[in-house]
């Protein structure tokens, strides 16, 4: 188990470098950091000689990025943008607020697509199988955006407990000004998350609990389970202690390949409800400086906290199957 931890680790730290090297290279060839100065015209052409070699925007991409890379170890992995100042705390305080909502959304996904997979799966071919897959047809062809802005539109105010901004700072009716006040708390926390999280789980969970159903379903007339209804267990035992057991690893190992693309959603999402994520970060370094340092340190965070979720599944499908970290470690 400790070797196939380790092989995982390792995996992630070659992937989260390749993502900052390639980020950077991107971001360094399409976008200008010094766009605002050139528009000024003449009478910042000597500013922008001065930053082009202070900045060293004037060195190929790859030693600027080895400079960069050397730059982020020398501070001890303290993140920078392109004039030198930190940026470890805004960054580290949007990647909080994205990495809450998808931890609670997946979480919320688990639950309820185990719950409606195996309701629908044990009740297959009667009225409450074809209601539940009915649901989760709607569900998954709903897009999260649109459903967050619906949300926003009309469940919001029509339903004072539901708050937006909060996440990011902001006292509850504040967000259109975008008065920068700290409201604190579990229950504004609450209060600011739990619409973008029903937001992005709805379609998860349509999506998700097809997948539970069928597995389950498959499960269930395997021969084990066959031999356990002839020795006498019940169909509730069969279904919870045996088939759902065996049918869990896969379905964590099919929803850790979305992980990628529950992270754009929730990007999504955080632009929508104004919660102050990466999503608001990004576009932030993008529109006032396309400074490609801080883009680049936006990717990274990304790519960890995908990375990190990765892991988790990992880790939970080789604790619910432990004969897929002893293949691995072959």
């Amino acid at each position: 188990m400790i070797g196939y931890v380790i092989r995982r680790v390792a995996l992630a730290l070659s992937l989260v470098w390749a993502v900052s090297f390639f980020g950077f290279v991107a971001f360094a060839l399409t976008f200008d950091p010094l766009w605002q100065q050139r528009m000024c015209g003449a009478p910042c052409a000597h500013q922008v000689k001065v930053l082009t070699v202070q900045y060293h925007l004037n060195k190929p991409v790859l030693e600027r990025y080895w400079i960069w890379l050397s730059d982020f170890v020398g501070h001890r992995f303290s993140f920078r943008g392109i004039g030198g100042f930190p940026i470890n705390a805004q960054l580290l305080d949007a990647a909080k607020v994205t990495t809450e909502l998808m931890a609670c959304a997946l979480l919320v996904t688990a639950i309820f697509a185990v719950v409606v997979g195996v309701a629908s799966a044990r009740r297959a071919g009667r009225p409450l199988d074809y209601l539940l897959r009915t649901l989760a047809y709607m569900s998954w062809s709903l897009p999260a955006f649109l459903v967050a802005s619906v949300a926003v539109r009309w469940v919001v105010p029509s339903v004072g407990w539901f708050l937006l901004g909060v996440t990011a700072g902001l006292p509850p009716g504040a967000v259109a000004q975008g008065a920068p006040a700290r409201a604190g708390g579990f229950v504004i926390w609450l209060r600011g998350m739990t619409l973008p999280v029903l937001t992005l789980s709805l379609g998860l969970i349509g999506l998700y609990s097809r997948y539970v159903r069928t597995a389950l379903l498959t499960e269930l007339h395997r021969p084990y389970a066959v031999t356990a209804r002839s020795k006498g267990l019940t169909e509730t035992r069969v279904a919870y202690r045996h088939a759902l057991r065996n049918a869990l690893p896969p379905f964590v190992s099919v929803l850790s390949l979305e992980i990628g693309a529950i992270l754009g959603a929730s990007l999504a999402i955080d632009y929508v409800f104004y919660m102050g994520g990466l999503a608001s970060y990004f576009l932030g370094g993008l529109t006032q400086a396309a400074d490609p340092y801080v883009l680049t340190a936006v990717v990274i965070v990304a790519s960890c906290i995908v990375v990190l979720f990765m892991l988790v599944s990992d880790l939970a499908v080789g604790w619910l199957d432990p004969r897929t970290a002893a293949t691995a470690s072959r």
